[in-house]
């Protein structure tokens, strides 16, 4: 059946866009999954991901949400991906004819390139940038990496609005750090959640219109190096189909290894599987009734580079076998 709110004369113009930003882990792929959950009856959303590795994973979580989905993978899609993002962004505005869009950049990127690029010539009186929400996990603030990376506090200045993600997990000590944060940053309108739960109004909450060529935080130059990505590696296996791995012996191979970032759906020992998600040492396994493919995906950064990545391999695909024999 046809969806009677489209109509093949559609055409793209004033869609209002979503920015969802954020560091690795912050939460973002759970908030809008929340913020799917509110949609309202009368609006067609789409969404664009941005993964920084070659392997996608997010845009898979959000697939059952009845939404469409689109992904960007390899490196910052305001400036490594760009050719992609056009790419891929043309064809979800085509084939989805949303009414309302939602992009996830890689926590990652310059979300001040992306904005310049959605907000060039290509894309005026297509898209309307309508607000920029920024996640931050204060729990990291004091991290030695965290503190002395430019991004999140790039990701900030682009904001309209900063919300506070996993606060069912912070201490005092986080708590004082998101406060102290807010009061940097006034007047900016700062939230808290828990759970992801972010409510759609704070979304929709109107935004003060930039010009484009503000959204610049940096200086740029499209002949830099944009060091903030050659920093950090991406690494990515994808499993034989009948792989499969007990719990205990997949955090013991997890947290063993030295990454920043680690994403994957996993086969389980026993029918089932594992949704592999973890930040900064944090590691959840959710189980899931059904894992269409083996994938497992780390980012880490330079510190460790010289890791034996073809070793790294072989132990994992030996947990497969040791799991079947056990």
């Amino acid at each position: 059946m046809s969806d009677p709110g489209r109509s093949r004369a559609w055409r793209a113009a004033h869609i209002p866009t979503h920015l969802l930003t954020g560091m690795l882990g912050a939460g973002k792929t759970t908030v809008l999954r929340h913020l799917i959950s509110q949609r309202p009856a009368h609006e067609r959303w789409a969404v664009l991901v941005n993964e920084f590795g070659d392997m996608g994973m997010d845009g898979d979580w959000l697939r059952d949400t009845g939404v469409a989905v689109r992904e960007v993978h390899g490196g910052c899609m305001g400036c490594t991906a760009a050719v992609t993002l056009r790419v891929e962004l043309n064809r979800l505005l085509r084939e989805a004819q949303p009414t309302r869009l939602l992009i996830e950049p890689t926590g990652l990127g310059h979300p001040g390139e992306l904005l310049a690029l959605l907000g060039d010539s290509h894309y005026q009186g297509v898209l309307d940038i309508a607000g920029t929400v920024c996640l931050i996990d204060p729990r990291r603030l004091r991290e030695p990496r965290f503190a002395a990376s430019p991004l999140w506090q790039q990701q900030i200045a682009v904001a309209d609005r900063v919300v506070g993600s996993k606060a069912e997990l912070w201490d005092q000590q986080a708590r004082d750090d998101f406060r102290a944060l807010q009061a940097r940053h006034a007047p900016l309108p700062f939230s808290e959640i828990q759970g992801g739960r972010l409510d759609i109004d704070l979304l929709l909450a109107p935004s003060a219109p930039v010009p484009a060529a503000d959204y610049h935080d940096h200086d740029h130059d499209h002949h830099h190096a944009h060091d903030h990505l050659g920093g950090w590696y991406a690494h990515g296996w994808q499993l034989p189909p009948d792989w499969a791995v007990q719990e205990a012996a997949l955090r013991d191979f997890l947290m063993q290894m030295d990454w920043e970032r680690v994403k994957g759906a996993l086969r389980a020992s026993g029918g089932g599987g594992w949704r592999v998600d973890g930040v900064a040492g944090e590691l959840s396994l959710t189980a899931q009734a059904q894992t269409p493919d083996n994938r497992l995906q780390v980012i880490c950064h330079d510190d460790h580079r010289l890791q034996d990545w073809s070793a790294l391999e072989a132990r994992l695909r030996a947990l497969g076998a040791l799991s079947a024999e056990a």
